[in-house]
């Protein structure tokens, strides 16, 4: 991340007055690519019911006064835990937001005691790819996956 974004980058915790920007950042990226499935409708339509009680938590990049970027993990049904909702708004991507976010949350999971994260993405998604790698996390097997779009499964041991 070059000097200017890290001055004006501040990784903050997600509150109920955020909801509208997770979605926000959510939806934008995902009908770029792809189409919203239930999932993200139920997913970003209470993100407390169903990200944070089962205990999991969401970061959020604040870029500028403004909140550009997204990430949770997810604390799922299986015992496993999910990095998900990663999302940076096109106006600032390339600037180390998403990476700083992705470290954030690895960051904190570590001091969780979370030993393993797996993420689920698509192969299109190369800038979201490289910061996956770059952090560490290596292609596994794809599996069961609940959206279309999945056809990647990374994890890393932390």
């Amino acid at each position: 991340m070059d000097t200017t974004a890290s001055a004006d980058l501040e990784i903050i915790d997600y509150a109920p007055h955020y909801q509208d920007d997770l979605r926000r950042l959510n939806h934008e990226w995902i009908t770029r690519y792809f189409e919203l499935e239930p999932a993200d409708h139920e997913t970003l339509g209470d993100p407390q019911t169903h990200i944070l009680d089962p205990g999991g938590f969401i970061l959020l990049a604040r870029y500028q006064g403004a909140i550009v970027g997204s990430g949770a993990l997810l604390h799922a049904s299986d015992g496993s835990w999910k990095l998900a909702k990663m999302a940076v708004t096109d106006q600032v991507q390339g600037r180390g937001i998403g990476f700083a976010l992705c470290q954030a949350i690895l960051n904190r999971a570590r001091t969780m005691g979370v030993a393993r994260v797996e993420l689920v993405s698509n192969r299109i998604l190369l800038p979201a790819l490289h910061v996956y790698r770059k952090l560490g996390f290596v292609e596994i097997p794809l599996g069961t996956v609940m959206y279309k779009r999945g056809d990647i499964r990374m994890a890393i041991d932390l």
